[in-house]
């Protein structure tokens, strides 16, 4: 993607990944790091869907627009979970 607020989404899903990886080496279980992977999952999944889609938006920007705040949503969701999971050890 070259578009620059598609690179800044890039790097919340990244982070969001890093915090896996994280709670992973600190030795979370998978089990408890399941709804973190979903929301993670979840982010990937749409900024992916705006890439394939090609448009970037240019036919319906109001829902590129929602789908991108989902991207940001699900990312920091996934992002805390995984904290959460790491401060509990």
């Amino acid at each position: 993607m070259t578009y620059p607020w598609a690179n800044g989404l890039k790097v919340e899903e990244i982070e969001a990944y890093y915090e896996l990886v994280i709670a992973k080496k600190e030795g979370a279980a998978e089990g408890a790091l399941h709804a973190a992977a979903a929301q993670h999952r979840r982010a990937q999944w749409r900024l992916d869907f705006v890439a394939a889609e090609n448009s970037m938006g240019f036919h319906a920007p109001q829902e590129l627009a929602r789908i991108l705040g989902e991207v940001i949503d699900h990312a920091r969701q996934g992002q805390l979970e995984a904290e959460r999971v790491t401060r509990r050890r």
